[in-house]
């Protein structure tokens, strides 16, 4: 769906059953007809023909496909989006963030923390153990400066430590530890807390079901000061979850999907 013609395809299909012809001049005017065969042909797991009428038709994954394009417009150039979109993330929001490399994934992160000290809050990194070094350096680099910042301001944390070891990879006792956390946080004087975490660690360690129970009791709309961001690696989240992580949050980041969520009842299938 990185490509305009695809989801221009997949959205005209919506509405109306249509001819070749009739698609193509949804393009204002491109009469290549070669190059649009060759979009409806890698599109034919989601658009179909039909024998009778000649008219091209969404399948039963195209119109899911149709519902996702509709309900979170796509943005196609990536970074500038949805760092900016992060930027604007407040305090109660539930956002996911879909990653499949680390400079995506900071993009994404790193605005997202820094816009939370802008505004009086904590901001919290928590990251897998084996990066904590590396990351740290990253925010450096960046432009956040760990040492003009009021104390306590910025806390990195190893994953492992935070979710399994003090969290015991209990979803309920994870949720108090984070209620605890912005106790403090607010005792020392911050607004509340900006918190982007991985949890890759759930899914490596035999947890994911822990992972979905500790999404699901966040809500889509968090009911503390806190405004969370759950980096999820697409390289190791399995296909088949995706509706399920997206409808445990408010919102949604990726490469290619941003905006507001709604929750959907997707088939495993699909």
């Amino acid at each position: 769906m990185s490509h305009f013609v695809n989801r221009k395809i997949i959205g005209c299909l919506r509405d109306e059953d249509l001819s070749f012809t009739e698609l193509l001049r949804k393009f204002d005017g491109d009469s290549n007809h070669g190059k649009f065969g060759y979009h409806l042909r890698t599109l034919k797991e989601f658009v179909e023909l039909e024998s009778t009428t000649e008219k091209y038709r969404l399948t039963d994954r195209g119109k899911l496909l149709a519902e996702v394009i509709r309900d979170f417009g796509i943005l196609t150039s990536g970074g500038k989006e949805a760092s900016g979109y992060a930027e604007h993330m407040k305090i109660g929001d539930h956002t996911v963030a879909l990653y499949d490399n680390d400079d995506f994934k900071r993009k994404i992160s790193f605005p997202f923390l820094k816009a939370g000290l802008s505004r009086g809050e904590a901001a919290v990194y928590v990251v897998s153990e084996d990066k904590l070094d590396s990351e740290i350096r990253e925010i450096q680099k960046y432009g956040i400066d760990f040492d003009s910042l009021p104390k306590e301001a910025f806390t990195v944390m190893s994953a492992y430590e935070w979710y399994l070891r003090k969290g015991k990879a209990k979803a309920k006792t994870i949720v108090t530890n984070w209620q605890t956390l912005i106790h403090e946080k607010k005792k020392a004087g911050f607004a509340g807390v900006h918190a982007a975490g991985e949890v890759v660690v759930f899914i490596n360690n035999g947890r994911s079901e822990e992972l979905w129970r500790y999404d699901e009791l966040l809500g889509r709309q968090l009911a503390f000061d806190l405004c969370a961001l759950c980096l999820y690696d697409r390289n190791v989240l399995k296909e088949k979850y995706l509706s399920r992580v997206v409808n445990c949050h408010g919102h949604m980041i990726s490469k290619d999907l941003i905006g507001k969520t709604e929750v959907r009842t997707l088939q495993e299938s699909t």
